[in-house]
């Protein structure tokens, strides 16, 4: 998932649309990340503001309560975020504060709620590890959101009975090793995790110029690790979503295992017209995982309604709004 998007799906490039106007994308249009340093400075001024010391929103309604962390996940349910970071403005979470996205988080499941016949719950997909275009003092190309702002958004998705999914963006770093870092977070029982193969760029790529992506067998070993996670605290199912936009995001999909309480979701978040969007869907979907589908609400051409989205084949499990 990009800050916003500017490749679209490879194999409908020419029926996509960038936000500048009809015709295909190239590798010249894609967003560049922040630098290590930008994005510092925007993390302390954040942590000074006190954004993230409000109480969190009062539940809104329009969803059925309990806890969103009983029993399993898909297919039983859907999951509906919002995504982004505090710090990246070009995000809807950049946009609003924690309490506004909690409510517009409740806001936009609900025609969902009410169309399907699953339980919708509300959340947020978290950049939790954020790509850079410079090295910053590891050489990683990647900074880690501090536990404050993790704690404040986890808050918040409880606050409104949701959950919270943990975005990874690697850069040069391994990731296993940022779901490590995460694991604390990744131990409560309505904390997700998603990765983002666009920002997977090796150990000589650069987040911004370098296209990433990422293997089954590395989507099998995290999916391996969270199942032992759910065991060792006797959790209940998790989400593992992959983002994807096009054929070369996942490389050999056909070899990814779905675990007993893993919930291994394929993500398709290109830009374009409703045509094009499903068409792609159609292309990368797989009915032997769990499917998501991500709405741009400036970058596609036509907002598709819910309607729309609950009549896609495969039946969408994740929901993503950018």
């Amino acid at each position: 998932m990009a800050y916003s998007r500017g490749l679209p799906l490879l194999a409908l490039a020419a029926a996509l649309v960038v936000a500048a106007g009809a015709g295909p994308a190239t590798a010249a249009d894609r967003p560049s990340p922040p630098t290590a340093a930008a994005f510092e400075r925007a993390t302390r001024e954040l942590l000074r503001d006190g954004t993230l010391d409000r109480e969190p929103a009062r539940r809104g309604g329009g969803l059925p309560a309990g806890s969103s962390a009983r029993g399993g996940l898909f297919p039983a349910k859907r999951l509906l975020t919002l995504y982004g970071a505090p710090q990246l403005t070009a995000t809807i979470l950049g946009k609003l504060g924690p309490r506004a996205a909690a409510r517009k988080a409740v806001k936009q499941a609900r025609p969902y709620a009410r169309i399907g016949e699953r339980r919708v719950i509300a959340g947020f997909d978290l950049i939790a590890v954020v790509a850079n275009s410079t090295p910053g003092a590891d050489g990683r190309y990647r900074t880690r959101q501090p536990d404050k702002l993790i704690r404040t958004y986890l808050r918040e998705a409880r606050a409104i009975d949701g959950r919270l999914v943990l975005d990874i963006q690697p850069g040069r770093a391994k990731v296993g090793d940022e779901v490590e870092a995460l694991e604390k977070w990744v131990d409560e029982p309505d904390v997700d995790v998603s990765i983002d193969p666009e920002w997977d760029v090796g150990p000589r790529g650069v987040p911004g110029r370098t296209e990433g992506k990422i293997k089954a067998k590395e989507i099998n070993r995290i999916s391996r690790r969270l199942q032992r996670i759910i065991d060792a605290g006797d959790l209940p199912p998790k989400a593992l979503v992959i983002h994807q936009f096009h054929s070369g995001s996942v490389r050999k999909r056909r070899d990814i295992v779905q675990r007993r309480d893993v919930d291994v979701t394929l993500n398709f978040d290109g830009i374009g017209s409703p045509a094009a969007k499903e068409a792609g869907y159609r292309e990368l979907s797989r009915r032997s995982l769990f499917n998501g589908f991500s709405i741009f609400y400036s970058l596609d051409t036509q907002v598709m309604s819910p309607r729309s989205v609950l009549g896609l084949e495969p039946e969408v499990d994740f929901l993503l709004f950018q």
